[in-house]
């Protein structure tokens, strides 16, 4: 099960496994090696083994850890303090006439509300894991604990999880095995809505710095207006605008609670029938159990205006999956062959029921439960919904004395969320490998004493999607209202053509081995087209099908670029000391191949507010209007339309006219040969004057790790880096700079005035961020270089010497370690936001990146 499974917060379910449990984890991505996983390996696998006893050893082993640590915020919001506040804000009311309203606070206070959201999280965790074997059985078992305090106040993690693993060997023609894990987690946070009003960022952001977020005279003990709507106004004489509530009030008050039960377990038996000839039979069931608890207080903030708010969900989701495989794996001389044939089918059930009340009786009633007979306004409902695939599958790999290399597989997927008709799927993949250095003539060229290791490859695969949606083929009706009458209405247009979305992966690589592999160098380049893509496609509104769509395989994206790896040991030397370099570098390119058509057949783009996406271009790329500064003698913002002609527009009123740039003024009509000077929402190409700004994509990425050890002593540092995409900084443009009564970031300090004409920051007027910044609307003004370099990771540990250890008499101890860690800590970027890695490409009043040390030992028995 993966993606999010709460309905009040977002919750991960890869949480659900213990990091402590993990052997070893393999990430595959080109098509050979994720053909045989089918449709689920569309984007890639991540293949995650977790640990069982160790069977060379034939003895119990102990290991026990404990961890703990802090994080905190990287980087905080640069806000106006209270005297600058009440400058810029009456500078706004000024401009716009109205009288002032901010006044300093006699009391001196100062408020960050940052400070109120944001904290020093801390956490713990504790492992214990005992693993052995004897002659026939091998088993590892473990109990973990973990508990964490988040660095944003009220959000908090808590998780008790259990391990078994058990294999059997009765003798050798049979063996089984099973493994089951246990966790219960529970998940408490907070309105973190981007735009919402109790929403933490954007509060923290808006709030009164000359405010406090108490007040012993208001009979809830938070500084509240009269009316309990908005944050109290303390000195100033005006409300707070947008209806802003006090963000302390709501973190402490309100509630978003998930608690999780989460079962894995599986079973398998495997039959040796002869030699290197095998059947294996195995079955996993993963049930997830989420119960979410949200509850809002009626006296101030989400809660308010429904006289309180409590909302209850149970939603399961129980997927088992069985598989059947035969394995033949054997050598003929210098001939080696591995084969697997094999049947898979899988079946996912999805149910929840939810309640909510509203209009409490009292705020006692919603703090632990949905309390029968207090509340006025009952809601319920509930989802069901189950999907499955069954695949049958074969692989084929051949290997000429470890140097020709030949692997085909096939597979045929039937997915239930394809109709009938095109429901399978059959899927291919191919590899191949030559290892030039076998070859007689370069053993004897003379290039072995400096490379040693050469092998050229390539593959190539078609895979299927499975993440389609539920039933997108099918025409569904839903729950719908005649006037007082309930009944069904159409929600759905079916499409009974759907076919499967496909990826076709190519790849072709080689692997160098320098200096008897103290240097190693990798090179692939890859293709992933994908086609097929399920969109929604226009229909004639007249045909009243539901949103005017439905469903096609018009969508079609491509993916390629390289992949340089290098690994080297520069130092190994006698005395202990090594280090180890490992450096990668990727860059990619992404092009849009095709999208939906109208019923003209024009191809038509995905537009939002900020981003499109359309034919010829990178997904997601910013879309908008060039910003040409700032008009000098009076302080409006200016802009240049697609005919290279520039308009201002009135801060004020909205108005536009043209501007000439030669001369610096303002022409006084708002037409010029027919064009309007008002913006045109249509692309330059069209004859309007938004544009691609910026692709939200990177085109290169990368790492380096350098780990220097000295006998038990090492110390790893990991670089990471990313570049060539834009962000937009859509916190600045709506928060950060806006023209409301509410504080704002130091960027305004650098306002146009009569006495600062200079700047690309025009003047400020009340409430007209839409006339000012173009909000809802992308402008080349919040378009920032997104390109980092990170210190990610650094780590030192200290393994205590064996010597050491033995003379620990009874206790046995065969390994302590002590370490230290550093996550996420130093960004170096010229983007002005809190990070360039918030908000995917687009800004928006995102939590910030979190700095955190760890301090942990491990002890082994």
């Amino acid at each position: 099960v993966t993606g999010n499974q709460s309905a009040v917060i977002n919750t991960n379910p890869l949480a659900d496994i213990n990091p402590s449990d993990i052997e070893s984890y393999d990430i595959l991505k080109d098509g050979a090696a994720t053909a045989i996983y089918g449709s689920r390996a569309a984007n890639g696998v991540i293949l995650i083994t977790t640990k069982r006893g160790d069977k060379s050893k034939g003895k119990t082993k102990v290991d026990f850890s404990v961890t703990t640590g802090f994080s905190e915020a990287i980087n905080k919001f640069d806000l106006l303090n209270s005297e600058e506040f009440i400058l810029i804000a009456n500078e706004k009311l000024a401009n716009s006439g109205v009288a002032a309203g901010a006044v300093a606070n006699p009391d001196g206070v100062e408020t960050d509300w940052q400070d109120v959201i944001l904290r020093r999280g801390a956490f713990k965790n504790y492992n214990l894991g005992v693993g052995g074997s004897n002659q026939s059985t091998n088993y590892y078992f473990s109990v973990g604990y973990q508990k964490q305090e988040g660095a944003v106040v009220a959000n908090e993690f808590d998780r008790l999880s259990f391990r078994t693993n058990v294999d059997h060997k009765f003798n050798k023609f049979l063996e089984v095995g099973t493994g089951l894990s246990v966790n219960r987690s529970n998940t408490t946070g907070l309105n973190s809505g981007t735009n919402a009003l109790s929403g933490n960022i954007s509060a923290g952001l808006r709030l009164f710095p000359n405010v406090s977020p108490f007040d012993v005279n208001n009979i809830t003990g938070y500084n509240l207006s009269p009316d309990g709507s908005v944050l109290g106004s303390g000195p100033n004489t005006r409300n707070i605008d947008n209806n802003y509530t006090n963000a302390q009030f709501v973190l402490d008050k309100n509630q978003f609670v998930a608690s999780t039960n989460r079962v894995l377990g599986n079973i398998y038996g495997k039959v040796n029938i002869a030699e290197g000839l095998s059947f294996k039979t195995q079955f996993g069931l993963d049930y997830t159990g989420n119960q979410d608890f949200q509850s809002l207080d009626p006296r101030h903030g989400d809660g308010r205006g429904s006289n309180g708010v409590v909302f209850q969900q149970f939603r399961e989701v129980t997927r088992w999956n069985t598989q059947n495989t035969l394995n033949y794996n054997q050598d003929f001389g210098n001939h080696s062959f591995d084969a697997v044939a094999g049947v898979e089918f899988q079946q996912t059930t999805v149910n929840s029921i939810f309640a909510q009340g509203a209009n409490f009786s009292d705020v006692f009633f919603i703090q632990d439960n949905l309390i029968s007979g207090q509340f006025v306004t009952p809601t319920s409902g509930g989802t069901y919904s189950q999907n499955g695939f069954a695949s049958y599958f074969g692989r084929l790999n051949y290997s000429l004395s470890d140097k020709y290399l030949v692997g085909v597989s096939i597979r045929n997927d039937a997915l239930s969320n394809l109709p009938e008709a095109t429901r399978n799927g059959t899927f291919y993949g191919g590899s191949f490998g030559y290892r030039l250095s076998q070859e007689e003539f370069f053993q004897s060229s003379g290039l072995t004493s400096f490379v040693n290791d050469v092998k050229l490859r390539g593959s190539y695969a078609q895979v299927g999607n499975v993440d389609i949606g539920t039933f997108p083929y099918q025409s569904l009706y839903g729950a719908g209202r005649y006037g007082s009458q309930n009944g069904a209405s159409f929600t759905q247009a079916g499409n009974p053509f759907l076919e499967w979305e496909t990826s076709k992966k190519l790849n072709f690589g080689a692997d160098f081995g320098f200096l008897d592999n103290k240097i190693s160098f990798v090179f692939d380049y890859f293709s992933n087209d994908v086609d097929g893509l399920i969109l929604d496609a226009p229909t004639v509104p007249s045909v009243g099908i539901p949103n005017n769509s439905i469903k096609k395989n018009v969508g079609a994206v491509s993916n390629k670029g390289l992949e340089f790896t290098v690994n080297a040991t520069p130092v190994n030397s006698s005395n202990g000391i090594r280090w180890d370099v490992s450096a990668n570098f990727t860059s990619i390119k992404n092009e849009v191949k095709a999208l939906a058509k109208n019923t003209l057949g024009e191809t038509l783009p995905l537009i939002g507010n900020y981003l499109i996406t359309r034919e010829g271009d990178t997904q997601n790329s910013i879309y908008g209007y060039t910003y040409a500064g700032v008009n000098p003698s009076n302080g409006h913002p200016l802009y240049e339309k697609g005919d290279g002609s520039i308009v201002q527009r009135n801060g004020n009123t909205g108005a536009y006219s043209y501007y000439d740039a030669a001369n610096g003024l303002v022409e006084t009509v708002t037409t010029i040969n027919g064009v309007s000077a008002t913006l045109n929402p249509a692309d330059v190409s069209a004859g309007g004057d938004r544009s691609i700004l910026g692709s939200t994509l990177p085109k290169y990425y990368g790492g380096l790790t350098n780990t220097v050890s000295y006998k038990g002593l090492s110390l790893e540092v990991f670089l990471r880096f990313q570049g060539g995409n834009s962000v937009y900084n859509q916190t600045s443009q709506d928060n950060l700079l806006n023209q409301d009564f509410t504080n704002s970031g130091k960027g305004l300090l650098n306002r146009w005035t009569p006495e600062n004409p200079n700047t690309d920051v025009p003047k400020l007027w009340l409430n007209r961020n839409p006339q000012v910044n173009q909000s809802g609307t992308a402008i080349s003004r919040f378009v920032e270089k997104g390109d980092f370099l990170k210190i990610q990771n650094i780590i030192l540990s200290y393994s205590i010497p064996k010597s050491v250890l033995d003379k620990t008499g009874d206790f046995k101890l065969s390994s302590v370690r002590i370490f230290a860690q550093g996550q996420n800590l130093v960004t170096f970027s010229k983007y002005t936001g809190i990070d360039p890695e918030l908000g995917v490409g687009l800004d928006n009043n995102t939590n910030p990146l979190f700095r955190t040390f760890t301090f942990g030992i491990n002890v082994g028995l």
